[in-house]
């Protein structure tokens, strides 16, 4: 077991993985066209010609690429391992929050396909990534000691 943490990332690392795969994602999407790229989930012509959906849409992904710009700078910023150990379980939470989000949307047997198609599911394939990688600096080799964790 020892080994394959050897090639596990650290709390920072991940952070930089996470904040990153959200801001490359979301830039992605607004160099391609927020509009565009929503048409490829069968969202009505209606509404991809509204200019409140355009704008809704447009702050999702702008929020995304500000959430992941946040989770980089508190991975680089977190030295102390109790802080780690919190940021790490409160990202589990938020992400569980998105990919309930996701699941219930997406085209998939538990959802409501609000969005169609294969691509509808990969953002809850990218929140559960997300989930698994905090999860393990919660209860995997990073956690600190409860020694460790008692105040000073």
């Amino acid at each position: 077991m020892s080994a394959i943490n050897k090639f596990l990332p650290g709390f920072r690392t991940t952070c930089f993985i996470v904040g990153g795969l959200d801001i490359f994602l979301a830039a992605r999407i607004h160099l391609q066209g927020v509009m565009k790229v929503m048409d490829n989930y069968n969202v009505p012509e209606n509404l991809l010609a509204s200019a409140h959906y355009n704008d809704a849409m447009s702050w999702v992904f702008g929020h995304m690429m500000t959430i992941g710009l946040l989770i980089i700078i508190i991975g680089f910023v977190t030295e102390d391992a109790l802080k780690k150990l919190w940021v790490a379980r409160v990202l589990v939470v938020v992400h569980l929050v998105y990919f309930i989000l996701d699941i219930r949307t997406s085209d998939n047997p538990f959802g409501n396909a609000l969005y169609q198609g294969q691509e509808s599911v990969a953002p809850v394939f990218f929140d559960l990534l997300y989930i698994l990688l905090f999860l393990r600096l919660s209860f995997g080799k990073e956690r600190v000691k409860s020694t460790e964790l008692s105040p000073a």
